[in-house]
């Protein structure tokens, strides 16, 4: 019978890899995801385990992150790598490790699941937000499929109201700036967020400078006095560039519409462009600009242990989140794949 135990690095992350056999990398990528993040640094790596008879039979992972939840910090936690050994499917292990987890951290959130662990998710009261959304757009197209989107896209511009960006200056770099200039910038930006993640210099330069196998570019937009309004995080591939994380003032839509156009203008040889968010301001810049938007919505999920729902939390937990791709440990795994698929195999993802 299988049975929930601490973790052991020695006894487990072997055998947690042979449960991943299919991601190649995952080796390569496990020390900076779940030990060198500053969540883990400041709380530890404490995973779900589960295991019968000394042998790993499901497990899933957690990435300790500081959030804004109503205006206030907090600790919470990503719920990510949830895996079942085939032969213990739908014997319950599932949901005994979700029971586990949730006794980790207050608030726990997931993003980018599969659609059988949605179903858990929702039988044990985890809450899916309908705000996160997918947006493309296409330049260049590669199948009649695009070419059809790219009417789809004309389509969508119409009737959005032209939005001006006077002012504004852009410059982009492979760094990001001093951290005490990151630290100004979300000092000055956090308080107009009811739900996200900790956006400060340590939390991204663990995300995107210290990938071991992905690269980001930082667009750094200026107000004419020269200071620093915004940063956004772009990934480029040899196809697509894609705008992954946002650093900024909640409410500003010229500034995200700035951003975006300069996305574009950096990077005019790309045949798409994209982004997923839950930003209503991303979505009618997007728009403005050509991106259609997704039917299908990226999964989204947070659960909150029931001393969380009070008075001084008016809004059910999955509302009023800012997210962005770069929040995804989809991003995370799908930046790893390409770069590996590119070095080590000579290929593109498809």
């Amino acid at each position: 019978m299988a049975e929930i135990t601490p973790y052991n690095d020695e006894l487990h992350r072997e055998q947690i890899l042979d449960l991943f056999s299919d991601v190649a990398f995952k080796g390569d990528i496990w020390e900076y995801q779940f030990v060198e993040n500053p969540g883990a640094v400041n709380r530890g790596f404490n995973p779900v385990v589960a295991v019968d008879q000394g042998r790993v039979v499901g497990f899933n992972s957690v990435v300790p992150v500081s959030i804004i939840w109503s205006g206030q910090h907090m600790d919470a936690m990503w719920s990510c790598d949830f895996k079942v050994q085939l032969e213990y499917r739908g014997k319950g292990v599932g949901r005994l490790i979700k029971e586990d987890l949730a006794k980790k951290s207050p608030v726990l959130m997931s993003f980018g699941i599969s659609p059988v662990a949605a179903i858990v998710l929702e039988r044990m009261g985890w809450k899916a937000s309908r705000d996160v959304h997918y947006l493309k757009r296409i330049r260049r197209p590669r199948s009649f499929r695009d070419v059809a989107l790219m009417g789809y896209q004309f389509l969508g511009r119409l009737g959005v109201s032209a939005i001006s960006a006077p002012g504004y200056e852009s410059r982009t770099h492979d760094e990001l700036p001093e951290p005490e200039v990151v630290d100004r910038l979300w000092q000055r930006s956090m308080g107009g967020y009811d739900k996200t993640v900790v956006r400060d210099w340590r939390y991204l330069d663990w995300r995107y400078q210290k990938h071991p196998l992905a690269e980001y570019e930082f667009i750094e937009i200026l107000t004419p006095e020269g200071q620093l309004a915004a940063i956004g995080v772009v990934r480029v591939d040899q196809q697509q560039a894609r705008l992954v994380d946002y650093l900024g003032p909640a409410k500003a839509l010229p500034l995200k519409y700035f951003l975006v156009k300069t996305m574009l203008s950096t990077w005019p040889e790309m045949a798409a462009y994209s982004a997923m968010t839950s930003d209503a301001e991303f979505k009618q810049v997007m728009r403005s600009l050509g991106f259609y938007q997704g039917r299908e919505q990226p999964r989204f999920f947070v659960w909150a242990s029931p001393q969380m729902a009070d008075g001084s939390n008016p809004r059910p937990c999955n509302q009023g989140w800012f997210i962005m791709g770069g929040d995804s440990d989809g991003e995370l795994l799908q930046s790893a794949r390409e770069s590996w698929n590119h070095q080590v195999t000579n290929r593109d993802d498809v």
